[in-house]
């Protein structure tokens, strides 16, 4: 395995075990989520998902391994399949993670008069739009202005944006696990070596 190839699971690695250790995470059988219930005569809505403060922290990681300009990113990792050190089951289990990720993200999330979106277009225009940057040329905050008109549609968009948070923190997580095990796999053989050679 390459040096760099191993800095950047290692990078990966950390920061894929800080971002567990967030307050986030801290009600992980149920992160986000919704009941209706009926109220007197009328329907109610309640969503339960972190709190902002919650969210910024974790937003500030995400970006990291959601983007393609850094080492870690998830699209990025796909340049240490180049990497003749790197294992079959890590390749393999990068690839299936990746492909179940963008599968899900690339579902339609709705539809009707204002168009389509899917939960890839969800998630960037809260993270790209609204939370992390705040640029108005942006087709990402064009998109969050056209979608989210009302506290109605700002609680269910922001709802699902925490469900595309959350299946991306798995993504990060299992890749995390593959490749805390890919680098104790590459180490075994060369401590194996050296215990052989010193007999």
């Amino acid at each position: 395995m390459k040096t760099e190839t191993r800095k950047r699971l290692e990078d990966f690695i950390e920061r894929a075990e800080l971002i567990q250790t967030y307050s986030y995470m801290s009600n992980s059988e149920n992160i986000v989520g919704g009941e209706i219930k009926i109220v007197g005569d009328k329907w109610q809505v309640e969503f339960h998902q972190p709190d902002k403060e919650q969210t910024d922290a974790l937003l500030f990681n995400l970006r990291l391994f959601y983007g393609g300009k850094d080492d870690i990113s998830i699209r990025r990792l796909a340049e240490l399949c180049d990497d003749p050190g790197i294992s079959d089951d890590w390749k393999s289990e990068y690839e299936i993670i990746r492909r179940l990720l963008n599968e899900r993200f690339d579902i339609l999330a709705a539809e009707g008069h204002k168009g389509t979106i899917t939960y890839r277009d969800i998630f960037e225009m809260f993270i790209f739009g609204s939370l992390g940057h705040r640029t108005e040329k942006d087709k990402v905050y064009k998109l969050f202005q056209k979608w989210v008109t009302n506290e109605t549609e700002r609680a269910i968009m922001y709802n699902t944006f925490h469900d595309t948070v959350v299946w991306l923190l798995v993504a990060v997580i299992n890749i995390g696990k593959a490749s805390k095990e890919e680098l104790q796999r590459a180490t075994v053989p060369s401590t194996l070596g050296k215990k052989l050679s010193s007999q």
